[in-house]
């Protein structure tokens, strides 16, 4: 949905089926979480685009 809306891809370093293997053989949590993170802006992207409304920009995403 993200590709057609023309809203970038939050699969940069992992995808989906890759989440077991990075918890139990690489015991890291943290890249999970910006995982989780990325997903969670690109869902919001999707969100404001489908209401025609403008995106967020990088300054207004906040990495914790």
């Amino acid at each position: 949905m993200a590709n057609i809306l023309g809203i970038p891809s939050p699969k940069e370093d992992i995808v989906g089926s890759m989440v077991r293997d990075v918890y139990y053989e690489e015991n890291d949590l943290e890249r999970i979480v910006h995982y989780c993170e990325r997903d969670v802006v690109t869902v919001a992207q999707v969100f404001l685009r489908l209401r025609n409304e403008e995106l967020l920009t990088e300054n207004q995403i906040i990495q914790v």
